[in-house]
């Protein structure tokens, strides 16, 4: 658990290389620890996604090492979680994004009916509906990745504020900075 906490930190403070390296460490120590494994996934995802520029660039080496990792840490994860609401979401949500298309909202909501206390899909409909369907779910995700701002919850975040800034855009209220 100290290893998590450790990642986490380093998670939230943008020191890529360290949170990856601790969540890394954090598995070996507990293998059966979802959330560290979700949350290496998505700055994995993040990472690899990453153009290089200028400042704040991520060593290639890391950038392949995150690319390569990604997919073998969602396949062991998907045997040791198999059916687990966050493996599949980010699973499918990876891969759609990776493909260039978007994770249809459909699936979305029936993982939400499937697992009611499972929040993260709604961000996808919630976005997907601009704001119409999803609202509360969406809100409450917001508030519980605004107090952990891993790169998972940095991600959801700014989907869901990117959809409210172009609401109150559209219903003339002048954009807040």
């Amino acid at each position: 658990m100290k290893l998590r906490a450790y990642a986490v930190t380093a998670d939230e403070n943008g020191r890529f290389q360290e949170a990856a390296a601790s969540y890394e460490a954090a598995l070996l120590t507990d293998p059966a620890d979802l959330e560290a494994t979700v949350n290496l996934a998505v700055l994995y995802w993040r990472a690899a996604g990453r153009r290089r520029s200028t400042t704040n660039c991520l060593p290639q080496e890391f950038l392949t090492h995150a690319r390569d990792r990604l997919h073998k840490l969602l396949e062991s994860a998907s045997e040791r979680f198999a059916g687990r609401a966050e493996l599949r979401f980010w699973t499918k949500y990876i891969a759609a994004s990776e493909a260039g298309e978007p994770l249809e909202s459909s699936e979305c909501r029936q993982l939400m009916r499937e697992c009611p206390d499972y929040l993260e899909p709604a961000f996808v409909v919630f976005s997907d509906s601009a704001g119409e369907e999803a609202e509360p779910e969406a809100m409450r995700l917001l508030v519980d990745c605004s107090e952990q701002p891993t790169a998972r919850g940095r991600y959801v975040t700014s989907i869901i504020n990117a959809v409210m800034r172009k609401q109150r855009w559209q219903h003339g209220f002048a954009p807040t900075a």
